[in-house]
């Protein structure tokens, strides 16, 4: 399945706040997967979550690789990197991908994790990204280089190149999402729900060098969601259900936003819309998909390998919700309406 992250041309623009500047990261202490419970948000948006303790991060020259490429090693990643000029990054990096994990596992409760570390590729820039995804994507490698700015996944290891410290963290916990779920799901996530739950990882605040997350805040696509929906450029719930990544690469640059906008607000929707109505569902979807034992008539979402089938979305959706998709896409209607007109200046009041 293809799956990418390639919208973030205008996250400097959008958002009102920068990264403070960057502090060494010293490579002590024990990864941690349980989440230190924080305090609710100023503007009133979820809350902020993330590890207790620094992970276990090393730095170091990648032998085997080549005397440019560094190896971040954590206990669940193994990232090789050409980035020279910002060696903090990497510390920060290995931070975020270990933090990152650990809440990734909180979106499933009970799948295990695997012994084997995850591989990712983050090049200093796009030159070398665009060398390496012709020498290694295959026959995708022409819809990977349409990509404007961002990264791609690819079974387990995921491939990005730095554009900037805050972009680069972003499309590093995005596309770790994407990694987590091929490397431990049997099952096929509808490409929409997984885009749209890896969307909810982007925005990085960080905290005594551990980085922290609110599952309701991203101001980039919340802007994008109130630009569409005021141009009516939204697909219908009928339709965004059965797109993936690769469907919308060549569309225009606003059904492009729609897709990653609404994808975001869907994902919200099921982990936090009504009162946290749906989100025991969204959970056992999840964790039902990782099985491998996921509702679905069609089949075809039960095995990652198998071809992808649209059909099957609408069904497993109306079973897990317990209610008609038509039901469903009316509340999602009005969620985003809230999203896009009456929290979209909490999204940057931070």
């Amino acid at each position: 399945m293809f799956r990418c992250y390639g919208v973030l041309e205008l996250m400097f623009r959008m958002k009102n706040r920068l990264l403070s500047v960057l502090q060494r990261v010293a490579a002590f202490g024990i990864c941690v997967l349980a989440l230190a419970s924080c305090s609710s948000s100023d503007n009133g948006l979820g809350s902020w979550s993330g590890p207790q303790m620094l992970a276990s991060v090393s730095v170091e020259p990648a032998a085997s690789a080549g005397p440019e490429v560094t190896l971040i090693r954590t206990q669940h990643y193994r990232i090789y990197s050409t980035i020279q000029d910002h060696p903090e990054l990497l510390q920060r990096v290995g931070q975020l991908m270990e933090g990152a994990f650990s809440l990734y596992r909180t979106m499933a409760p009970g799948v295990p994790a695997t012994d084997h570390p995850m591989q990712g590729y983050l090049f200093a820039d796009r030159v070398q990204w665009e060398q390496f995804t012709r020498g290694h994507a295959g026959p995708d490698a022409n819809i990977y280089l349409k990509i404007s700015r961002g990264g791609y996944t690819i079974r387990d290891w995921y491939v990005a190149y730095y554009i900037g410290d805050i972009g680069t963290c972003s499309v590093a916990a995005h596309e770790g999402w994407h990694q987590y779920v091929n490397r431990h799901f049997k099952g096929r996530l509808p490409p929409f729900l997984e885009e749209g739950i890896a969307t909810m990882f982007e925005d990085i605040e960080w905290s005594d060098s551990l980085p922290r997350w609110n599952l309701s805040v991203n101001p980039t696509r919340a802007l994008s969601l109130r630009k569409v929906m005021d141009a009516r450029e939204t697909f219908p719930l009928e339709k965004l259900m059965t797109l993936h990544a690769g469907d919308v690469v060549n569309l225009s640059g606003i059904r492009i936003e729609a897709f990653y906008a609404q994808d975001w607000a869907f994902a919200r929707y099921l982990w936090e819309g009504e009162n946290g109505k749906y989100r025991p569902a969204l959970q056992q979807l999840l964790t039902d998909t990782a099985s491998g034992t996921v509702f679905d008539p069609t089949g075809s979402l039960r095995r990652s390998y198998l071809p992808w089938n649209p059909r099957g979305v609408g069904p497993m959706l109306e079973h897990y919700l317990h209610q008609d998709l038509a039901v469903t896409a009316a509340g999602f209607q009005q969620f985003m309406s809230k999203i896009a007109y009456e929290e979209l200046s909490q999204q940057f009041n931070l």
